[in-house]
């Protein structure tokens, strides 16, 4: 248990940065972030006290006041009778005016039918002409709209709480406070810093925002606000854009008793550990039903209530939703922090959860996070975040069916040139035996702006030795890759892209860790190939991989616009024969430093195919043998390294790793 240093609130989920050395750039994200809630109830809601408020149905309080950075910065009323009304968003030439349909649609607030207020800094620096700084305030500008002075000398614990809706190009949105009627601000929150909404991200536009600020403004007399867009921060590519729009204020006192997940020291608000190593080991929302390892839950939250809680803890409810029925499978409580007085934050130290081992059948289920405490019980609690979560015979994904936005080409400067994803296969097909896995392709859900006419490629390589930010050791290649060109059909779909043999018989590899790269060749002038992307979860920094076009390799970007990319491997068993009726035999020794005898239990014709990790055969030949006879095959003329030995009888085939070392 310890204090944490947030003030505020945005009920927006933040997601920690990958550890290392990441690209200073953002991508252009097509819409748009999903952007979690956490409703309060309406018992909740109605012990609200509101103190102070401004819905703005009469346009700017004549008391107020703005002060811009250059003074023709200003923040503008739209109301029912403006021009342009309350039916307008951004008016600037990139908001979504241009887009067929416009996207720039105003806040949908409680109120916003009365009015509301609009920071349009797209607008103010083009006026809409998208001929950059022709507009009235040119970027870099800060707005800054100032209320008049409000008495709450009797009212010691507060909460600011506004809707909103904001995009953010390179910009930041504050709220400062002054306790001496506006001569100086002395505290400042930020609201929805580049970590909860990313470059070209946006809130809802909806969005609830909230602040205790019962330690800032509690008890005082002459409080003012001040809200400050500000768009100075920038980079080589510009400052400003594109808009906040602000709607109902409300000053009113914090519930008795309420918990908020929060991020804490860099982790995020909710966390999904796998296989104990929360590291290294990706964070599969479609796990295979031939890989299950057992997963942890932890969490962090404050006491935003102004009671201090007992015995507050983590409850992770299980579902399955498989029959489309919720049925509770499983609640699994983590050990918790026994008191926790307002303000402070109970962290993951103490909200991890036992393991819960998914059984290794098809099945979708919704997990749920909730802070309950003495005081707050399951069913009362409004902290709580919901995430999906499968079981597939076919398929293997970081992603959770879940689309936040796509990511790829044209993306970040400099471009990107590749991404993949880690795939831990290291239990064998129980359709095969000798360690190998079998691969039938890959489904890769493609942006509606992809080039229709780009060439991707796949390749498989083995995890050793890779590191950021030099990527594959020196001298590795692909144990297998293939080529694919695109074409209109595939663009905006969950293509799939086979990896089967002209027989139709999937891809054989060895069971093992491998990063799985999709290397891009977009042929348009400005091609564009994008993937999408789930945010649910921050991936280990080798889970979700990228190259940039300079060589080197990150594990994302400075926001979760990079985490559970949708390449899904679509894992199938052996077309044909099943395997599983094939008669004993033996192959030793295995590893080999030359020759390799295959002895078989049963008599018969065998056709023996050698071939090596490129998918080139070494050795093809056909053999009759008698009940527990051995044939030998000679490999000490062949390079070190990993092949694949398939075996067709009569009535059965199977295929096996043989190491030559």
């Amino acid at each position: 248990m310890k204090k944490t240093a947030i003030l505020f609130l945005s009920l927006s989920t933040a997601v920690a940065v990958n550890a290392q050395g990441l690209p200073q750039v953002d991508p252009v994200l097509e819409p748009t972030e999903v952007v979690k809630h956490i409703k309060r109830s309406a018992q909740t809601e109605s012990s609200v006290n509101v103190v102070w408020s401004e819905d703005f149905a009469n346009g700017i309080p004549a008391d107020w006041s703005q002060n811009g950075t250059p003074a023709t910065a200003q923040w503008e009323y739209r109301g029912p009778n403006t021009t342009p009304s309350n039916a307008t968003g951004g008016r600037g030439n990139f908001s979504g005016i241009n887009n067929n349909p416009p996207t720039n649609t105003p806040i949908l607030s409680t109120t916003a039918s009365n009015g509301f207020m609009i920071f349009d800094s797209d607008y103010l620096d083009n006026g809409g002409t998208g001929n950059f700084g022709s507009g009235t305030a040119a970027a870099p500008h800060v707005g800054r709209l100032t209320t008049d002075t409000i008495d709450l000398s009797m009212h010691p614990s507060l909460e600011l709480k506004f809707e909103m809706y904001a995009r953010r190009f390179f910009s930041d949105w504050f709220v400062a406070f002054s306790t001496d009627g506006g001569a100086t601000f002395t505290d400042t929150i930020e609201f929805f810093d580049s970590d909860a909404i990313a470059v070209n991200g946006a809130t809802a536009d909806n969005e609830v925002a909230l602040a205790n600020v019962s330690s800032i403004i509690g008890g005082q007399s002459q409080v003012v606000m001040q809200f400050i867009f500000d768009g100075t921060p920038g980079n080589a590519n510009g400052n400003g854009y594109y808009f906040w729009m602000l709607d109902d204020i409300e000053l009113r006192t914090p519930p008795a008793n309420q918990m908020l997940f929060t991020g804490w020291q860099g982790a995020p608000p909710h966390d999904m550990i796998y296989n104990s190593n929360g590291a290294e080991y990706p964070k599969y929302g479609i796990m295979h039903t031939n890989q299950i390892v057992p997963v942890e839950f932890d969490a962090n939250f404050y006491n935003y209530g102004t009671q201090t809680q007992t015995n507050a803890t983590l409850d992770v409810e299980i579902w399955d939703v498989t029959s489309g029925t919720p049925s509770l499978l499983s609640t699994i409580s983590a050990p918790g922090c026994p008191t926790l007085a307002s303000g402070d934050t109970c962290n993951f130290n103490d909200l991890t959860t036992p393991t819960w081992t998914p059984p290794a059948q098809e099945a979708s289920y919704l997990i749920v996070y909730k802070a309950v405490s003495d005081s707050i019980t399951s069913a009362m609690t409004t902290s709580t975040d919901t995430f999906s979560f499968f079981v597939n015979d076919d398929l293997y994904s970081t992603d959770r069916n879940q689309v936040d936005n796509f990511v790829g080409t044209n993306s970040a400067n400099p471009e990107i040139i590749a991404m993949g994803v880690m795939y831990d296969m290291s239990n064998e097909d129980p359709n095969g035996s000798g360690g190998v896995v079998y691969i039938d392709g890959i489904n890769i859900n493609l942006s509606a702006l992809t080039d229709s006419t780009a060439d991707i490629e796949v390749a498989f390589y083995d995890t050793t030795g890779f590191a950021f930010n030099a990527g594959f050791p020196a001298g590795a290649t692909a144990a297998y890759r293939k080529s694919f060109t695109l074409n209109g059909s595939l663009i905006g779909t969950v293509a799939n892209f086979s990896l089967q043999d002209a027989n139709g018989n999937p891809l054989v590899m060895p069971n093992q860790p491998w990063l799985m790269i999709i290397n891009f060749f977009p042929n348009a002038t400005d091609g564009v190939i994008r993937i999408a992307n789930d945010a649910s979860f921050d991936q280990p920094d080798i889970s979700t991989v990228m190259q940039l076009a300079d060589g080197n390799w990150f594990g994302g970007f400075t926001s979760d616009a990079h985490e559970g990319t949708h390449i899904r491997l679509d894992v199938g068993a052996p077309i044909g024969i099943e395997e599983t009726e094939f008669g004993d035999f033996s192959m030793y020794p295995n590893p080999t430093a030359g020759a390799t005898k295959l002895e078989f239990a049963d008599g018969g014709t065998y056709a023996i195919n050698v071939t090596d990790m490129t998918g080139s055969t070494v050795i093809s030949i056909e053999e009759s043998v008698n009940a527990n006879e051995a044939i030998e095959l000679d490999m000490s003329s062949y390079p070190m390294g990993i092949y694949l030995v398939n075996i067709k009888g009569e009535n059965a085939s199977k295929t096996v790793k043989l190491t030559v070392k």
